[in-house]
């Protein structure tokens, strides 16, 4: 590690994407490793059947959080004009209230419903609470993106570090305190989610700042970028159906069990937290900018480098993690390491491709995602549904299923920069 810190540093110098990388990286290395130290605790405090329930409660409450801002959220980075920006943030804040109180509404009508489905009341009593934690995540991806635009890459950094161990040492806290039932994992959450917010609030006063008078309306801007509710909506949403809608499944199955795959998915985001992110809000941020003739070596050469951070981690992880898993974190989770080695190569191909998926929005082909989102929503969730064989066997052949599909992202993007370096400058800007 050493090594590739010192090659990164060598090469940023002359690289500005690798400077910002690095920028990044470095503000989440600690926060993750933290995190990870304070599950070892967590997890022998909670049962696998709390963090079945919270499991639950995160995958509902993300799902609803990718679209609540109707991803107006994400072209805040594109406009050459900040007040246009800070015009589009107003839009994108009003839409995620709207969703919030509408998210909490639907929890208390719909109780019985979250009961028949998972069979658990206390799940469904505390559902309420969603509405807030959709606000809290949809509002500060959207502050990191104006911060992305301004290529402020140290708040970003900063703020993930309080947000995540403000959320683990929450967590703790409450665990330590005897909460040992889901309101602990959920009040511990909620604090770090707060937290993060009020304090990259408090940044934000040039993004509270009032447009000025040759500022275009919000409905000016919500039509100029219809194309973002309207196509790369669907994208998200689907996305995060099938990301979710796999904890909620299995979660039909046992409570415990999806605990179970939740630790291992948690763990293995922690290689793709420390590299993914950063690289993906770099790297989107430098195709806002970029000029055709330049965006496939751009892809190419970051898939090169996402396959080479990802190769040591995820390597080490299949080989170990079914010994790793019960010495770590008790007995209990025993099954988590068979998990984590099943979800191997899928993650690891995530990792490879997730930076580079915002190639689709830059080069207006939103519809190539859409599409490909659709197949791989599809297939995950049907081959869990479908499947005749044991629960692990599923898993590792889901695995092995989802790695392919991601393979041929790859391809996809790289021919969408493919015709967008084949345009003629002048037209595109």
């Amino acid at each position: 590690m050493g090594r590739l810190r010192k090659w990164l540093r060598a090469k940023s110098e002359g690289s500005p994407i690798l400077k910002n990388i690095l920028i990044l990286v470095t503000g989440t290395t600690l926060s993750q490793a933290i995190a990870v130290i304070i599950s070892i605790f967590t997890a022998r405090l909670f049962t696998p059947e709390v963090f079945g329930q919270m499991a639950i409660y995160g995958a509902i409450t993300a799902v609803i959080a990718a679209i609540a801002a109707l991803r107006y959220d994400m072209t805040v980075v594109l406009p050459k004009s900040d007040d246009e920006a800070r015009v589009i943030g107003k839009l994108a804040t009003r839409s995620v209230i709207v969703v919030s109180l509408t998210t909490t509404l639907l929890a208390f009508l719909l109780k019985d419903v979250v009961i028949s489905i998972w069979d658990d009341e206390e799940l469904a009593n505390w559902m309420p609470f969603a509405g807030l934690t959709v606000f809290f995540l949809a509002q500060v991806t959207l502050l990191q993106y104006w911060y992305n635009r301004k290529r402020e890459y140290t708040i970003i950094a900063r703020n993930r570090v309080q947000q995540t161990i403000g959320s683990a040492g929450g967590q703790l806290a409450f665990g330590l305190a005897g909460l040992r039932s889901m309101p602990g994992l959920l009040f511990g959450v909620m604090a770090g989610q707060a937290f993060a917010f009020f304090w990259l609030n408090s940044k934000a006063q040039e993004f509270r700042e009032n447009p000025g008078p040759d500022a275009p309306t919000i409905r000016q801007v919500a039509a100029k970028h219809k194309k973002m509710p309207l196509l790369n909506l669907p994208n998200a949403l689907v996305d995060a159906v099938r990301t979710n809608g796999i904890v909620m499944i299995i979660g039909t199955f046992a409570l415990s069990l999806v605990g179970q795959f939740n630790l291992a998915w948690r763990v293995l985001q922690v290689p793709i937290g420390l590299i993914n992110g950063a690289v993906q809000q770099v790297f989107y941020r430098e195709l806002a900018d970029i000029t055709p003739g330049s965006m496939q070596r751009l892809i190419r050469i970051t898939i090169r480098r996402a396959i080479l951070l990802s190769a040591i981690p995820f390597g080490t992880i299949y080989i170990i993690a079914p010994w790793l898993f019960p010495f770590v974190f008790g007995e209990q989770w025993d099954l988590a390491g068979d998990i984590a080695r099943a979800l191997t190569p899928w993650l690891a191909l995530q990792l490879v491709t997730s930076p580079i998926s915002t190639v689709f929005v830059v080069t207006s082909k939103q519809h190539w995602m859409l599409a490909f989102a659709i197949v791989f929503a599809a297939a995950p969730l049907s081959w869990l549904l479908l499947s005749p064989l044991p629960f692990m066997d599923t898993l590792t052949i889901l695995g092995l299923i989802m790695a392919g599909l991601l393979i041929i992202n790859l391809i996809l993007a790289d021919r969408a920069a493919a015709a967008f370096d084949s345009q003629d400058p002048e037209e595109v800007a």
